[in-house]
């Protein structure tokens, strides 16, 4: 009772803040063959020592294209997004710190997001990576594949997989990928619990009873659902906290934004301001 007496003061006072804590709680090793589109994004400064670079997660969705938050994207400090080439993704490896023969390590050409992402809020928290070294042309990779996103609306109560990395119940990153069931949750229900935190183009997944749930370091990776990408960890409140179910992006909500995206549209310097500057500095 006295849990419920807290949760309800805080949703009451307007508490909740989202918070980009996603993380793997009471998770299982993840298969290979269930996690071959699962990606993880690093900042390429720091990770030297291969592996320690982990910052977030992402689904590969094409040879060349990653599906990921917009938060992962952006430097909270500094606030503004960072540059592609601050990335580096790695494809192909259950165990973050090891790289075999088929571990795929590509740099970032470019990157796509929302100029309406608001990390306080978390509105539109959606993001793209376009590989400079994506999935070769050659055929069937054996640890590496795409995964198609979702076509229709995912009813709630329907049981889906969420992947990553990040923080475990011991708080420490995970090294070896793991997995978790979770569900869907109906919208009205989460409107409840989050009031005017859920906005447009956000969803909720977990257990209402609190024990599994992701949380930080799995931000950005998807929620999947009889294989295909339904949702995108976003934000939550604490983790596996009983009433406090997981925030996500609704893939259907943003599927032709996502899809519309190529590397011809994402976030490059225009070859027209580039003559302009060019004529300026040369004194045209």
């Amino acid at each position: 009772m006295m849990n419920f007496c807290l949760l309800l003061l805080l949703v009451t006072c307007g508490a909740f803040k989202p918070e980009q804590e996603p993380r793997i709680i009471n998770g299982s090793i993840a298969r290979v063959d269930e996690t071959r589109h699962l990606v993880s994004i690093r900042l390429k400064r720091h990770d030297n020592n291969f592996g320690s670079g982990h910052i977030c997660g992402g689904a590969l969705i094409s040879a060349n294209k990653v599906l990921t938050a917009a938060h992962c994207l952006y430097n909270n400090q500094r606030k503004r997004y960072r540059q592609a080439s601050e990335f580096v993704v790695v494809l192909g490896t259950l165990n973050r710190f090891e790289r075999h023969n088929g571990t795929i390590v590509s740099p970032v050409s470019s990157m796509a997001y929302m100029h309406t992402f608001s990390p306080d809020s978390m509105r539109d928290d959606v993001g793209i990576l376009f590989l400079s070294t994506g999935l070769p042309n050659t055929g069937g990779h054996l640890s590496v594949a795409p995964i198609q996103l979702a076509g229709q609306v995912t009813p709630p109560g329907r049981v889906c997989q969420v992947a990553g990395w990040g923080r475990t119940e011991r708080s420490s990153l995970s090294n070896i990928l793991l997995t978790a069931n979770v569900s869907t949750i109906r919208h009205q229900t989460c409107r409840m619990i989050y009031k005017s935190g859920l906005l447009p183009g956000m969803m909720c997944a977990g257990r209402l009873q609190g024990g599994t749930d992701s949380c930080q370091g799995d931000s950005g990776g998807p929620l999947v659902h009889e294989g295909r990408v339904v949702g995108v960890v976003s934000w939550g409140y604490g983790c596996a906290e009983p009433g406090l179910p997981g925030v996500y992006v609704d893939v259907q909500y943003y599927r032709q934004w996502i899809e519309e995206r190529s590397s011809g549209s994402a976030r490059r310097v225009p070859l027209v301001l580039i003559l302009v500057l060019a004529t300026l500095m040369c004194g045209f």
